[in-house]
């Protein structure tokens, strides 16, 4: 594989930051016109960011509150065991997709042929891999020596089957950049895991309370897509358009698998070889870590995918919105990684209760790691677009190495110093990740280090108020749950306070100019 050498004129300017306010590529793509109905791509990115934070503000609002109170009334090894079941549906979803919703994303010449093919496949793909799976799950109970995995496993299935119905509408929604539906099947997926938790623990069952509700959520998800795009492709399969979708898709598929084994392989091995309840702590320390960066993610990160690709002939434009991309990431990253790693415990005994501080250290020692890793959350979406889907097969197999070796070196010596591990794997493979994208798109590497340097300004402002305000609750005596307000409050305020008029223009360019009037009456 080789990439594409930097090239002055492909490259951004010089002495052009990326810290300026401007929405990401915003004056390249202003231009574009994007579907029947006209309209820039900036637009319909944007619009697709706004469905998608509304959203995840109402599936966070459900899924924190319901997480608060489970993880109060269950026990660690309930959570590990809701882990693994997540990998394992995972990668069931994976196979069933085999790359293929991706491939139809990607192609500039998309035809009926195309998505026929792609439909029978993925039907195919989801019955044979769901039966497997069913069949496995004691074998797999064996393996991870966890009584309780096999029944979870076959639990999950049924509503694996909805989902992978729902594979090629998936696509076709994103695609359009239609983010209104999959929003609205977020969700009601959500809903529905916490409906039924909630249920089964009143009613007497906690065990099977966090499975269920995991089923729940898949099954949702998939009918609500379903119902938004039910044009299922009618007609046969053609060997052609198998053959044309192949390639990409073969890629996509090599690249996913040892992505999420490279991103999951240490949960097995902690639950494997620590257990149950070691694998409650460090997934629950990961979890809120991974908050921000993946509520990121399906705001803006999964809508960057089919956006840029808009650009993939154009270096200067995506190198552009993907610095611009950057910055933003990095603004919301840091500062939270940074605060995290002052006020873990304290977080952790107000939210959860004291039995999870246990992962107070783990969770501070992955903070390193976990800054670095959610400012590349936007990489992949330049190695496809850029039809580059193999670099992730490279990037993430070194990945998977070092995580197996850091993991299994370290795990006699415990929870701590697997934590420490991971954490420089992460830091290592984001470095690394982020020199390929600037080799792949021709900018300089200090031009989208300089990107970062405004999170890191404020990374640096919201550290010195949390540790103020962890202070000032100490002299107090101010214990948990009240402490929260001392150490979440200030940064809190220092962070809108700096980044206001940043995020004043994003809600006008998501929400458009009736709100732009709104806001500007606010601020006068």
């Amino acid at each position: 594989m080789s990439l594409p050498q930097p090239a002055a004129d492909r490259g951004p300017a010089a002495g052009d930051t990326g810290s300026n306010s401007s929405p990401p590529n915003q004056e390249i793509a202003e231009g574009i016109p994007w579907g029947a109905g006209g309209g820039s791509l900036w637009s319909a990115f944007a619009r697709g960011v706004r469905n998608n934070m509304v959203a995840e503000v109402l599936v966070q609002a459900v899924r924190v509150g319901g997480l608060i109170f489970l993880a109060r009334a269950l026990r660690p090894q309930d959570f590990g065991l809701l882990k693994v079941l997540t990998v394992a549906g995972m990668f069931v979803m994976l196979l069933v997709e085999a790359g293929i919703p991706e491939a139809l994303i990607q192609r500039r010449d998309l035809r009926r042929e195309h998505e026929v093919t792609a439909w029978w496949l993925t039907v195919g793909f989801t019955l044979a891999f769901t039966a497997g799976l069913y069949f496995a799950a004691p074998l797999l109970a064996r393996v991870m020596e966890m009584n309780d995995l096999s029944f979870g496993v076959r639990l999950m299935c049924i509503p694996l089957l909805f989902e992978g119905l729902a594979i090629c509408p998936n696509a076709r929604l994103r695609r359009e950049l239609k983010f209104g539906a999959l929003a609205t099947a977020d969700v009601a997926a959500e809903v529905s895991f916490l409906a039924v938790a909630l249920l089964l623990l009143l009613e007497g069952h906690p065990r099977w309370s966090l499975p269920a509700g995991l089923a729940a959520r898949l099954g949702a998800h998939g009918l609500v897509v379903l119902l938004a795009d039910w044009r299922l492709p009618v007609g046969p399969s053609r060997l052609r358009a198998a053959r044309e979708l192949s390639r990409f898709a073969a890629s996509v598929l090599a690249g996913g698998l040892i992505t999420s084994g490279s991103g999951n392989v240490d949960y097995l091995l902690v639950g494997r070889m620590l257990g149950s309840g070691a694998l409650g702590f460090y997934s629950m320390a990961w979890d809120l870590l991974r908050f921000i960066p993946d509520r990121l993610y399906r705001i803006a990160g999964r809508v960057a995918l089919p956006a840029f690709c808009k650009l993939q002939d154009n270096d200067r434009a995506l190198a552009l919105a993907y610095r611009n991309f950057v910055n933003y990431i990095g603004r919301a990253v840091l500062p939270i990684a940074g605060c995290v790693a002052i006020a873990a415990p304290q977080l952790l005994e107000s939210i959860y209760g004291a039995k999870w501080l246990p992962a107070a250290m783990p969770m501070r020692l992955l903070t390193f790691g976990l800054a670095l890793a959610g400012i590349r959350i936007g990489i992949g979406t330049v190695y496809y677009s850029k039809d580059y889907p193999s670099i992730d097969i490279y990037l993430n197999g070194v990945r998977l190495i070092l995580i197996v070796t850091a993991v299994t070196l370290t795990a006699p010596m415990g929870l701590i110093a697997v934590s420490g591990a991971v954490s420089i794997v992460e830091a290592t493979i984001s470095i690394i990740g982020q020199y390929l994208v600037c080799r792949l798109v021709g900018m300089r590497v200090r031009d989208l280090a300089a990107a970062v340097i405004p999170g890191l300004r404020i990374t640096a402002a919201c550290m010195a108020a949390t540790i103020l305000g962890k202070l000032a609750a100490a002299t107090l005596d101010v214990h948990a749950p009240l402490v929260l307000a001392f150490v979440a409050a200030p940064p809190a305020i220092v962070f809108c306070w700096l980044q206001a008029n940043e995020v004043l223009g994003m809600v006008r360019q998501a929400f458009g100019h009736r709100w732009a009037g709104m806001m500007d009456m606010a601020e006068t």
